[in-house]
């Protein structure tokens, strides 16, 4: 009998396991279609992230603000080569560019300058720098950073003392949302009004005026507390500040039932993810952890007794922010929440000088090393440096590249003092860390795309060839595009840039143009028929902004003699150094017209100069005849290969502009000096053209060309031309001796320190007439994606 009982109770053992195990099965089935869909989203959206290191935070109108932009693979954070083109932009507190640049990239870096111009109002002003295939994101993934201009020319307006209570309170669920009878950690941020973080205690009342819980800030006004809602009416907290002002707020509502998920290490290579489901029967949740647009875990776990419990190997998430999502059973997800490894992934950078204090117009050699890791010897890898000195207005920013990288890029809202939470590791910060991922922990990732397979229409393609010009083709009557239109640019001048495009169903022009530097006026023509149809050239920079605001801008009263050193200082510069701080580089770019070598080339001044260009065309230039059609005279190229001229006129250049036979022959021949001709039929993009005869004035500006009213003709800022520092130098005693002042305040910037194989480089520089502490500045990365920052300081004293 007792036999029979434990055979009984076995099977029925074995049952049940049978059935929790089939349950989990299909449990697993139903939920294995999201990491397919996730891999499928995540590979039709690749993400770029730009970090840019600019030579100082806080500048004068008329200085210089250098910069170097980093471009890393969203996902591995390496150097990138995808865009050939950054966008930098100064914008004010109105989000209005004050400044604009295109910058070229090369490898997934670019660096370039803004001379801050003397008519720029004082002010904070947000720095922030993008690509063309970022501009399909939310504006949230472009880099940002605050940078202080004051106008010294003009009258500061006194800042009125801030006495406002603009304190702000934001409670934050851990998951997401408070449950009704669900413990649940709470985070909270309190941040006054220069929107740093206010240390505070508190207490949480319920509708009688009960205290349930009371609270304390740990680090820049944030921390948390555990707290079980009774019901769902609304809880209010009491918030006691420094001062002893106490000002009221709200915590979210508690819902009758749903899901909340608690998150705690568990000994020293695990994390518990706990999922409460209040209300809810035993039914399955699916946890899924991704990391940088890559998955890293997902199990699916089956409530009992209303609970579900996941173990998760800290060896199997990435370095960096972590996203953990819990989906309920109908594949929606119901709770999430951010997770901080600490990376490794850092490049080790130390910087020594020759002396820990100089005189004035003294040398300074300064000694770097770069390597991936102590236990490893030194790896090559490319750094930007910047050398200024330091004073009540001018300090060290904050947020390096391996922070931005692996931490603040991946947050909400402004990180206050990004350095602390890679400082020496403790319970204390390990708290603070979770902190300020529950108060800061965004979902910047739309999972409506990713259930829904909705494949996004990506507007702008990445520029990884030139700059693309984008052009807007309408009806004037009826507003309307006009599809299948053929339209042609050109950028006068003596190298080659002509580029042709047909109108998509929108009406858009695409116009992939290569090595483009500087200022100059481009020429848009198109086939249309009539005056009726216009054409808009559409601004390249972004129009979409985050709702990050900025600092208020506050000037504390004792600076007002550093300003007038500084001022002095900028003055003096733009006097006596004016030539030397505009000079440019002019980058070496492929001069080649784009149909490679020519048939044949004629210059003009080696045959007799005729008068007109038919006389000239009929003379000399056999490969080229001028016949009469309909009344109207037009070139025609001969074909080598058929052995007669083609039968449609050939592409007619004019320093690179499209020009029609009337126009061509009606030319002054007197004004040209080259003549190329391409005899065969050649193909560029959907356009055919049989033969090219390409004019060259003696300076590529067309002049005195008349073209046709219809052609759109606008200046057009190319990519920036990189301008040189200007670094004065004293090896010579007469040198030193020289009396011109140098009050220069930023003796060097680089954004090009490459250490050799071994990790070792060495930088020389001088220092100037100003005394005091200067700190020099390193960042950058490997080409594995390893990124570091280091900083020290030196004195500049009377010797």
């Amino acid at each position: 009998m007792k036999l029979f009982n434990h055979i009984k109770i076995s099977t029925v053992l074995i049952l049940a396991f049978l059935a929790l195990h089939a349950v989990q099965s299909n449990a697993q089935d139903a939920f294995s279609g999201i990491p397919e869909r996730f891999k499928q989203y995540c590979n039709r959206n690749q993400q770029e992230k730009l970090y840019v290191h600019t030579d100082k935070n806080f500048y004068l109108a008329g200085e210089l603000l250098w910069f170097k932009v980093y471009n890393v693979d969203g996902a591995l954070y390496q150097p990138v080569d995808l865009s050939k083109i950054a966008y930098i932009e100064i914008l004010n507190k109105e989000n209005k560019p004050v400044m604009q640049a295109k910058i070229a990239l090369k490898k997934g870096k670019g660096n370039g300058s803004f001379f801050l111009p003397v008519s720029i109002n004082s002010g904070n002003y947000k720095l922030r720098a993008y690509t063309n295939w970022m501009k399909n994101f939310n504006a949230a993934y472009y880099f940002e950073k605050p940078v202080t201009i004051v106008n010294t020319l003009k009258t500061l307006t006194p800042q009125a003392a801030d006495t406002s209570s603009r304190y702000q309170v934001a409670f934050f669920p851990e998951g997401g949302n408070l449950v009704k009878e669900t413990n649940s950690k709470v985070a909270f941020q309190v941040t006054g009004p220069a929107g740093k973080g206010v240390d505070c205690k508190g207490i949480v009342l319920t509708e009688n005026n009960d205290t349930v819980v009371s609270f304390q800030s740990l680090k820049f006004g944030m921390g948390h507390f555990m707290f079980t809602p009774a019901g769902t009416q609304r809880y209010k907290a009491l918030i006691t500040l420094p001062d002893g002002r106490i000002i009221t707020d709200y915590l979210p509502a508690a819902y009758e039932q749903g899901y909340v998920m608690q998150l705690n290490e568990e000994g020293a290579n695990n994390i518990k993810v706990t999922v409460t489901g209040k209300t809810m029967p035993s039914q399955p949740v699916f946890l899924f952890v991704h990391s940088h647009q890559v998955m890293q875990v997902a199990e699916t776990q089956s409530l009992a007794n209303g609970v579900a419990t996941f173990l998760i190997d800290k060896n199997k998430l990435a370095d960096g922010i972590s996203n953990i999502t819990i989906f309920n059973a109908q594949q929606q997800p119901v709770c999430e929440r951010l997770y901080f490894k600490y990376p490794t992934q850092e490049l080790l950078i130390t910087a020594t000088s020759n002396a820990p204090t100089y005189g004035s117009r003294k040398r300074v050699a300064i000694s770097v090393s770069t390597q991936q890791s102590k236990a490893q010897a030194g790896t090559p890898a490319n750094l930007s440096l910047a050398v200024y000195r330091l004073d009540s207005l001018q300090t060290v920013n904050p947020n390096s590249i391996f922070s931005y990288l692996w931490l603040t890029s991946e947050l909400s809202g402004n990180v206050e003092s990004p350095a602390y939470y890679f400082s020496s590791p403790g319970n204390a910060l390990k708290e603070a860390t979770d902190n300020l991922i529950l108060v800061h922990g965004w979902r910047k990732f739309n999972w409506d795309y990713v259930l829904n397979e909705t494949r996004p229409a990506f507007e702008y393609a990445p520029e990884f060839d030139g700059h693309i010009i984008t052009c807007q083709v309408k009806n004037n009557m009826s507003n309307t595009a006009i599809p299948r239109m053929d339209a042609w640019l050109s950028i006068p001048g003596v190298q080659l840039q002509f580029y042709n495009a047909k109108t998509n169903k929108e009406g858009k022009l695409y116009f992939d143009v290569r090595d483009y530097y500087g200022q100059n006026e481009i020429i848009v023509q198109t086939d249309a028929p009539d005056s009726n149809y216009r054409v808009d050239v559409l601004n390249p920079f972004s129009e979409k902004y985050t709702n990050q605001p900025l600092p208020t801008f506050v000037l504390p009263p004792a600076a007002q003699a550093t300003l007038n050193e500084q001022s002095i200082s900028m003055q003096v510069l733009n006097t006596y150094d004016a030539g030397k701080l505009s000079r440019f580089h002019v980058p070496l770019i492929d001069t080649v017209p784009f149909y490679g070598k020519p048939f044949k080339k004629y210059k003009l001044d080696d045959y007799t100069r005729f008068t007109t260009m038919e006389e000239v065309l009929r003379e000399y230039v056999p490969e080229v005849a001028v016949r009469r059609y309909d009344g109207q005279l037009h070139l025609k190229v001969f074909d080598f290969e058929s052995r007669d001229f083609h039968t449609s006129d050939p592409l007619i250049l004019l320093d690179g502009v499209k020009v029609d036979n009337t126009i061509l022959l009606k030319y002054d021949p007197l004004k040209v000096n080259n003549l190329e001709v391409v005899t065969n039929k050649y193909i560029k993009g959907e356009f055919i053209y049989l033969g090219i005869v390409n004019f060259t004035t003696y300076h590529g500006d067309m002049q005195d060309l008349k073209l046709d009213s219809k052609a759109v003709i606008l200046d057009y800022e190319g990519l920036q031309l990189k301008r040189e520092f200007y670094s004065p130098v004293y090896k010579t005693e007469q040198q030193a001796a020289s009396r011109l002042p140098d009050f220069r305040n930023l003796l060097y910037w680089s954004s090009d320190v490459q250490t050799d194989a071994s990790g070792q480089a060495t930088v020389e520089f001088y220092t100037s007439d100003r005394k005091g502490k200067y700190v020099a500045v390193l960042q950058g990365m490997n080409d594995v994606g390893y990124a570091g920052s280091h900083y020290f300081t030196f004195e500049v004293m009377d010797k």
